[in-house]
């Protein structure tokens, strides 16, 4: 088992740490953005026909606003993952268990007062019957785009791969216009691409989730029945595919985030500091705006600081709201819209604000210690406060479409 990274301060055991023993996360995301290049490459190498064809297929298709090339192989390297990692588990869950895991979360989402004894269910059929099959084999034989399927169906009775789920079925609408062979080649080469990333990934950028084999081994180990058990039960392999969609989507999006007059940034609440229990932020319906109550939290500092940067800051209690709050910021398209978010929300938030049309930039916590997550009595979470100064400014940027022909 790898060793937890040593925290910079007096946080003990994170699950991952992007900051070096400065304390700055400075180095981090130049790590990140020199990793991201290597894929794209090796991706463009090997499979740079089937990312075209596929990101033609979307235009036509699916209508969807036209996005970078780099986002559509990041599309690729999430298939080969969802294969790869969650393929065994879904061939082997009963159908009934997905069939009522799906049911108890739609429950849990369209009728709130529900939500307690919904979560109460998942969380067992989660325990029993979707946990131990992470991991597992799948059937053999070739792959195709029929056994997408189950893949899908499981991934959406988690509750916590919407998003994904959704690319991997436009995936399977464009694997079913070609012939067997054809498809059966691009899921295998979907794998190989993501094995590939698993292995150089964590070469360039394990050490920053070092504490992640110490987390499931120890705190995620011993707790019993809960509703976060596939959201935090995530190898590193994950919060790397965060780290490289975070620099990916932000460059396929810059360009329109620019053109947008307005700005705004989006915090969670575990970033305030030790008196969060006392904190006095304004609330007006899904408004929650920091009041400047403790000078050492956070949120304070960095409301003040994108205050001076023509910016305003606004508090997410958990990523469970992000969803409504992104509803507001469709309806507002002069504005450019920076998310904050733990890494393994950065993909999946990425692509909802996509979906959405909203000109957004995200910025990773450089760390996480939410109580509801990672640490039984919570951890004042911080991000690189100069990364999201440097994503909030206007640059000159000529009108135009902001992404290449593909």
């Amino acid at each position: 088992m790898k060793r937890p990274i040593k925290s910079t301060g007096a946080i003990p055991e994170l699950v991952y740490d992007l900051r070096q023993p400065n304390g700055s996360s400075g180095l981090f995301y130049a790590d990140a953005a020199a990793f991201s290049d290597r894929l794209l490459d090796e991706i463009d190498r090997h499979a740079g026909t089937t990312v075209r064809a596929y990101a033609r297929h979307v235009q036509s298709q699916r209508n969807e606003q036209l996005r970078s090339p780099a986002e559509y192989s990041i599309d690729l390297l999430t298939l080969g993952l969802a294969l790869a990692c969650y393929g065994g588990a879904a061939e082997t869950t009963p159908p009934v268990v997905v069939a009522l895991a799906r049911t108890l979360f739609r429950l849990r989402h369209n009728w709130p007062f529900l939500k307690p004894i919904a979560d109460l269910l998942r969380s067992s059929l989660t325990r029993l019957y979707l946990v131990p099959r992470i991991g597992s084999d799948p059937a053999p034989g070739p792959l195709s785009p029929g056994r997408l399927s189950c893949l899908i169906a499981w991934l959406r009775a988690t509750g916590e791969f919407e998003q994904e789920a959704a690319r991997l079925d436009i995936w399977q609408g464009f694997l079913c216009t070609l012939s067997g062979d054809e498809a059966a080649h691009i899921l295998e080469s979907a794998v190989s691409l993501f094995h590939w990333f698993e292995t150089a990934a964590d070469q360039a950028l394990g050490r920053y989730t070092r504490g992640v084999p110490a987390f499931l081994a120890g705190p995620y180990a011993r707790r019993g029945c809960r509703e976060d058990q596939i959201f935090c039960a995530r190898h590193p392999v994950e919060y790397h595919l965060g780290m490289v969609a975070a620099e990916v989507m932000n460059r396929g999006l810059r360009g329109e985030f620019e053109r947008r007059p307005r700005r705004a940034v989006l915090v969670p609440t575990c970033m305030r500091g030790v008196k969060a229990a006392d904190c006095r932020a304004r609330i007006a319906g899904l408004d929650m705006v920091c009041t400047a109550c403790d000078p050492d939290c956070s949120v304070n500092q960095i409301t003040r600081r994108m205050r001076s940067l023509g910016a305003k800051v606004y508090l997410i209690p958990h990523s469970t709201g992000f969803s409504r709050w992104l509803k507001r910021w469709q309806r507002m398209p002069d504005f450019g819209v920076v998310a904050v978010a733990c890494m393994l929300n950065i993909l999946p938030g990425g692509y909802e604000m996509r979906a959405r049309g909203i000109a957004s930039q995200c910025v990773p916590l450089d760390y996480p210690g939410c109580r509801k997550h990672w640490s039984e009595k919570g951890i004042p979470t911080s991000l690189n406060q100069d990364r999201l100064a440097q994503l909030v400014q206007i640059q000159p940027h000529p009108a135009g479409p902001s992404t290449p022909a593909l």
